[in-house]
């Protein structure tokens, strides 16, 4: 009988300490849990913020591009007025020397 008082005791002691062991593992799950749950809430935040960031960039970059297009669109109109007004200068040039060249003692 003393054996099997010995052995309850054993196992019972045996089942605390593993009791034991698994109230610290749920509390070092628990304490690891808070500081993800923390980090995730952070990190969540985060790309919000990024994500709203981005909206902005694109936006603006949006809006950028349209000027530019409508920038360079009205740079080569100016380019090609500019070019047919040389063109019609050199054709003014051109005919004013010639009539001074042909009529030089007027």
């Amino acid at each position: 009988m003393a054996s099997l008082g010995c052995d309850v005791q054993t196992t019972s002691i045996e089942i605390v300490s593993l009791i034991e062991e698994m109230k610290e593992r749920s509390t070092e799950l628990g304490i690891q849990i808070e500081r993800d749950t923390a980090e995730k809430n952070r990190l969540l935040a985060e790309a919000k913020a990024l994500e709203k960031r981005l909206a902005a960039v694109e936006e603006g970059l949006a809006i950028k591009v349209n000027v530019k297009n409508e920038v360079d669109r009205s740079l080569d109109e100016t380019q090609a007025a500019f070019k047919e007004i040389l063109d019609a200068s050199k054709k003014i040039l051109t005919n004013a020397r010639q009539s001074a060249n042909r009529n030089p003692s007027i």
